[in-house]
C-alpha cells in the first residue's frame, strides 16, 4: 500500500483544526501550527472563520487573534 502523503496531510490538518475549534482557549502553539501548515483554501477558510467568530464574540478581542487573521487574509508579515 502506497503512502498517501496528501491524505495524511489533510487528516492531520483536520484533527488539528478540530482540536482548535473544540476547546475554548486553544494554545498559541496549536494556532501557530495551523496558521503555518494550512495549505488548502478550505483549511485556511476554516481557521479564519473560527478566528473571526472568536473575535466577534469577545468583548475585548485579542489583538493577537486579529493579527493572525490579517496575516492569513492579507499576507501582512510581522504581525
Amino acid at each position: 500500500m502506497a503512502l498517501k502523503v496528501e491524505e495524511l496531510r489533510d487528516e492531520y490538518m483536520d484533527r488539528l483544526l478540530d482540536r482548535i475549534t473544540e476547546v475554548r482557549y486553544p494554545s498559541k502553539e496549536l494556532l501557530d501550527r495551523a496558521e503555518n501548515l494550512a495549505y488548502t483554501p478550505e483549511q485556511a477558510e476554516r481557521l479564519v472563520r473560527y478566528l473571526i467568530a472568536t473575535v466577534e464574540n469577545a468583548r475585548y478581542p485579542s489583538h493577537q487573534l486579529m493579527d493572525r487573521v490579517e496575516r492569513i487574509l492579507f499576507g501582512i508579515p510581522g504581525r
